[in-house]
This record gives structure tokens, sequence and C-alpha cells, in this order.
């Protein structure tokens, strides 16, 4: 992600860009190198490392208590 943003700040010039400048104008200074990237990302298979993490790490105990208390509470304070 870093070298993405490095690339578009070295590629694109804005020293060129001035008040007066037209917006028509502006298409030729953008550096169309972003759109025609391709990422090769396995999104569900990282939600299920995420979820499996979350597991192992006893975090979906403190989930579930404090879903369970929160509905405790809001139900004594609601009367």
């Amino acid at each position: 992600m870093l070298d993405l943003a490095h690339h578009l700040v070295t590629t694109t010039d804005l020293s060129v860009i001035t008040p007066s400048t037209n917006i028509a104008d502006l298409h030729s200074y953008i550096n169309t190198d972003l759109i025609a990237q391709q990422f090769k990302q396995d999104v569900m298979g990282d939600i299920g490392k995420g979820w499996d993490s979350f597991v192992k790490s006893g975090q979906i105990w403190a989930l579930l208590i404090g879903v369970v208390v929160g509905y405790l509470f809001r139900s004594i304070t609601n009367s």
C-alpha cells in the first residue's frame, strides 16, 4: 500500500496545477496506473483466518458475555 502511495506521489506532478487551471485539463495530470491495478486476494480466506483467530484467542466469549450483560443492563434500566 505504501509503495502504491509512493508511486502516485512520485509520478504525479501537481506543481503545474495553479488556481487558474481548468478542471477539464486536470485529467491529463492524473496517473491512470491506479485504475489498472489488479489485486489477487482471497477475501473469504482472510475472513476465515480472522474468525479462527477470534475464536482461538477467546474473544468470542468476551463478545457473548458482553451481549448478555448489555441486554440485562438494558432491560433493568429500561423500566
